[in-house]
């Protein structure tokens, strides 16, 4: 039970602390925004291949990119950004995203709860990546949000003369 308190304490405390940076101006990096990127995708993959095998997963896989390429592409439109400003700087609308940051903390430790909740079952170890559409829905729907939107940021800040 311990080490569920502190997992679940630390990804409120990432939680906070990630959706408290959103809500602030943020340097554009764009090195570190393709890292980001990168492990979005790698993450993404892993899900997949793990995945695959459910009809009913890969349903909610595709809702997850669907709503993420949306989502993502809607937020976009709605950051500031700063050019002028050394180094370049823009600003997230913190809504849609921290929402997407909440979902997906909540998944985890949904995820994390199930899996001590079943971890003396006899059928053998649970794979929180893949108890359910949902969860399919859920981790695309952050992969997708954020990979589209740190690539919109790094094409916003590549056009000359965009605002």
């Amino acid at each position: 039970m311990t080490s569920f308190i502190v997992l679940a304490m630390a990804v409120v405390a990432l939680t906070a602390l990630q959706i408290r940076r959103m809500a602030a101006e943020q340097v554009y990096r764009p090195t570190t925004i393709w890292v980001r990127v990168v492990l979005l995708l790698l993450f993404g993959i892993l899900v997949l291949l793990v995945d695959m095998g459910s009809v009913i997963a890969l349903a909610g896989i595709a809702a997850g990119l669907v709503a993420g390429l949306a989502l993502g592409g809607w937020s976009l439109s709605r950051t500031r950004v700063f050019r002028d400003a050394d180094p370049g700087r823009y600003q997230t609308n913190p809504y849609v995203g921290a929402v997407i940051i909440m979902l997906f903390a909540i998944r985890l430790l949904y995820g994390a709860t199930e899996a001590r909740a079943r971890l003396g079952n006899p059928a053998g170890p649970v794979d929180p990546l893949s108890t359910s559409w949902v969860a399919a829905l859920l981790y695309f729907l952050f992969v997708t949000y954020w990979t589209v939107y740190y690539i919109g940021v790094i094409r916003t800040f590549q056009k000359p003369g965009h605002r």
